[in-house]
């Protein structure tokens, strides 16, 4: 599937730039700021998988963690919360935000349609040359993906086929907009449930490529929709035990 799309769930090791990502801490100062290393370093730890859905964040476990003061974290935390990657639950402390079924079915719905979007713009663009064979090359690596042996390169691979899109679709828009981080936590969160999140089977990508190289926007848009709509299918049959408990 997202996101996830722009640098969409850097599944790959990578933090995403954009609002979540650690180019763009919304603070202004520089890289080395104390704020700055906490909150990318909580990122990075989402993303590599040290921190997962569910986790509890203990003030004076991150204080050591990233040499910082109270205040810092209490200011990254309050960040990180508006920005849908933790929950902040009073008297309890802060966990990295956990998904309910309905929330995961909204992360979808958003991803279905930016896609679609995204798609669309490809499509348009896509003409002969560097960038058609770029997306021919993404479409055979993630054929040759076959064994969850193979899942690391998979997820390298997803995640460049679906930037290449965003990047031809010309829409700066959509990367800032992007819910990526929050696609990162569906996956993990669901990740020991099948890879119902992760659309681990070659076959999702072949209709979307075919309907780019095609050149025809409006199948390119409904075929970014459908892609979508085959990880939502495999989620709707997850059980409840998969999901944290509907608020």
């Amino acid at each position: 599937m997202a996101s996830e799309l722009p640098n969409m769930m850097g599944d790959d090791g990578h933090i995403p730039a954009g609002d979540s990502g650690p180019h763009s801490t919304g603070t202004g100062g520089d890289d080395h700021s104390p704020f700055d290393r906490a909150y990318r370093g909580i990122l990075r730890g989402l993303y590599e998988g040290t921190l997962v859905p569910g986790q509890r964040l203990i003030a004076p476990d991150l204080m050591q963690r990233f040499d910082v003061g109270r205040g810092t974290v209490r200011e990254v935390l309050h960040r990180l919360a508006s920005s849908g990657v933790v929950s902040i639950i009073p008297n309890r402390g802060a966990a990295i935000r956990q998904l309910t079924r309905r929330e995961v079915a909204g992360v979808l719905d958003i991803v279905e349609v930016l896609l679609g979007l995204a798609a669309r713009g490809a499509a348009v663009r896509l003409g002969p040359g560097e960038d058609r064979d770029k997306l021919l090359a993404l479409h055979a690596r993630l054929q040759q993906v076959n064994d969850i042996s193979a899942f690391s390169d998979f997820l390298s691979a997803r995640e460049e086929y679906y930037r290449h899109i965003v990047r031809l679709s010309c829409n700066g828009e959509l990367r800032r907009i992007f819910p990526d981080t929050q696609i990162h936590i569906m996956r993990i969160q669901l990740r020991t449930f099948g890879l119902a999140a992760d659309a681990f089977d070659p076959d999702d990508f072949t209709a979307l490529t075919e309907a780019l190289l095609a050149g025809e926007p409006h199948a390119a848009e409904e075929a970014g929709k459908r892609h979508v709509d085959l990880t939502r299918n495999r989620i709707i049959r997850l059980p409840a035990r998969a999901f944290a408990p509907e608020k």
